[in-house]
């Protein structure tokens, strides 16, 4: 009874759920599709719910120009049970025109939702800035919302940027417009919990995986290829695959390095990505003199990743605040060693858990060269470490979050 109560409750509705995202303004294009929002999305669809995907400040085309161009023009495209909807806004650099941006977009959805008369059971939004335009749906037209905060920024905004966030904040959340609130990292759980008057919660991590899958093993005949390809036959290899951006605290790789090669002398660094930090962080490799040390593929696609993966010995991920990430969940999927530096690394204890599933450390050189130089050196630590973070992530499939998240809306659609 309680397995027929759950498939009833993640069933897709008749009519279309609105799903409000950002995800196709990433600067890196092909990590568009690699985005948990765009696979959440895509497995919704799969599942046989139709899909109104609105992307409220535009997407990401290319240079600044053309992205100033094509965003001037409304687009809709049709892809099966999905329909995804791109208002004509204006983008500009630094994103100096976002609030007008936000406003042309929630003006063109309820426009759209009034003109075509479309069918909406319920809304999902991706971040808390796009949610700011689901709030104001929901206040006009009672259509049922479930957001997710997204990224900390309450830890990243300052000055106006902040005052800003702080109103989309408030619209979603202190004015109660989100019914529920799915959050992706437990440090950002506990603050929605300490300062909005929000009741229903749901904890997803921002990555996942598809149900069935098996890394290829580090021995594979593809695995192999490619270490010897790169040169990291006999290596200890660090790998970070990620975004190259200013909020990612990478130059401790670099501070690091000269450290940990003294301890650990075969040891190699693998950069995978791109972004407009890595002209910096490959200067400062050259200026070290560790160019021998040093790998940068530039960017993977998403579902190339694996083989790159399976070389790794250790993974990290460096912030300035959390200490989850995209990434982490991957390096999760895969079995891996992590690393994870965040101003916040002791403030977890669910998801992530320190010395059993990761090793969680503050964002600075000393730290991480004294973890690092630990979990290299001790090959039996770094299963022990890999094993149990496939077994804190396996439940967390793609299949499960679409389930999930349906549920909620469901529930959301069933209180309102």
């Amino acid at each position: 009874m309680q397995e027929k109560m759950e498939q009833a409750e993640s069933k897709p509705f008749d009519d279309w759920v609105l799903y409000i995202t950002n995800h196709f303004t990433h600067l890196v294009v092909e990590a568009q599709t690699a985005s948990p929002r765009y696979h959440l999305a895509r497995k919704l669809s799969e599942k046989g719910q139709r899909l109104l995907v609105y992307c409220p400040i535009g997407r990401h085309v290319g240079s600044p120009f053309r992205d100033f161009v094509t965003n001037l023009f409304p687009r809709r495209t049709v892809s099966g049970n999905t329909v995804y909807l791109f208002p004509p806004v204006i983008v500009s650099p630094a994103s100096v025109t976002t609030p007008l941006t936000l406003v042309m977009g929630t003006l063109f959805i309820l426009a759209y939702l009034t003109l075509t008369r479309i069918k909406v059971a319920a809304q999902y939004s991706t971040t808390i800035l796009v949610g700011s335009v689901a709030a104001v749906v929901r206040m006009r037209r009672k259509i049922p919302l479930v957001a997710n905060y997204g990224d900390p920024d309450f830890a990243r905004e300052f000055g106006l940027a902040r005052k800003g966030f702080k109103f989309c904040e408030d619209l979603v959340m202190t004015r109660r417009s989100a019914d529920a609130m799915v959050y992706v990292d437990e440090v950002v759980g506990k603050y929605i919990a300490d300062n909005f008057p929000v009741k229903d919660t749901l904890f997803l991590p921002n990555g996942g995986y598809e149900a069935g899958f098996i890394p290829p093993s580090p021995e594979s005949q593809e695995v192999v290829a490619l270490r010897r390809k790169l040169g990291l036959e006999g290596k200890s290899v660090v790998l970070y695959a990620g975004q190259l951006t200013s909020v990612y605290r990478l130059e401790i790789l670099v501070e690091s390095a000269p450290t940990i090669i003294g301890q650990v002398p075969n040891v190699r660094f693998l950069v995978i990505g791109s972004g407009p930090t890595l002209p910096t962080l490959q200067k400062a490799v050259r200026l070290a003199r560790l160019e021998e040390y040093f790998i940068f593929t530039g960017s993977v696609r998403y579902d190339r990743l694996s083989p790159y993966l399976m070389l790794s010995d250790l993974c990290v991920q460096l912030l300035g605040d959390w200490c989850m990430g995209t990434k982490v969940v991957m390096y999760m999927v895969h079995r891996r060693a992590i690393i994870s530096g965040g101003g916040w690394y002791g403030q977890y204890g669910e998801f992530l858990k320190n010395g059993d599933n990761s090793v969680l450390i503050p964002s600075d050189k000393e730290a991480f060269c004294r973890e690092a130089v630990k979990v290299l050196r001790d090959p039996e630590r770094r299963l022990r470490l890999g094993e149990s973070a496939w077994r804190t992530v396996s439940p967390y499939t793609w299949d499960a979050h679409a389930a999930e998240t349906l549920r909620l809306l469901r529930r959301s659609a069933g209180s309102s």
